[in-house]
């Protein structure tokens, strides 16, 4: 029986680690790890944010309140190279606002429902996940893919880490 017992376990646990993919833990300093920063930038790690970014941030990732994309998030400011700003931000939006986007690009491969729009310094991946809704903009070049990777990781760790009110 207790064999039996640790094999389910170790299935179960097996399962529950397979959301994330090879493609989210190709930007993870250390998959499964937590990032150590609190509130609405607690979701990603520096080394995540800098990969996705391709550019090291010169910036201390910082709390928003962007009140038109529909709720509060993070910043990130990275270097400045070739004539391009890198930076990057992440909002926890709200399903009101996540309905204004649904005449965007609809974009599989991430949550239960995703649109890309063209904002006004960014392109931004709105993401729906059961009850979350998430904004990811990644600035000066559109980086549609390393978007979607930050987008699964933050879906992911809300369900184990809910956002602080």
């Amino acid at each position: 029986m207790r064999v039996v017992s640790i094999f389910f376990i170790n299935l179960i646990l097996f399962s529950c680690g397979q959301k994330s993919g090879p493609a989210t833990e190709a930007l993870q300093d250390n998959p499964g790890e937590q990032p150590s920063l609190n509130g609405v930038c607690g979701y990603l790690t520096r080394t995540e944010v800098e990969r996705a970014l391709g550019v090291k941030l010169v910036e201390e990732p910082a709390e928003i309140n962007e009140e038109y994309l529909g709720g509060r998030g993070c910043s990130y400011g990275g270097e400045t190279s070739g004539g391009e700003a890198h930076f990057g931000y992440v909002i926890f939006t709200t399903a009101e606002q996540f309905a204004t986007v649904k005449a965007g690009e609809q974009t599989p491969g991430v949550g239960d429902e995703a649109y890309t729009v063209n904002g006004p310094d960014a392109q931004q991946l709105w993401v729906r996940e059961g009850d979350f809704y998430i904004m990811v903009a990644i600035g000066d070049v559109p980086r549609p893919n390393e978007s979607k990777m930050l987008a699964q990781l933050v879906l992911n760790r809300l369900k184990t880490k809910p956002l602080e009110q």
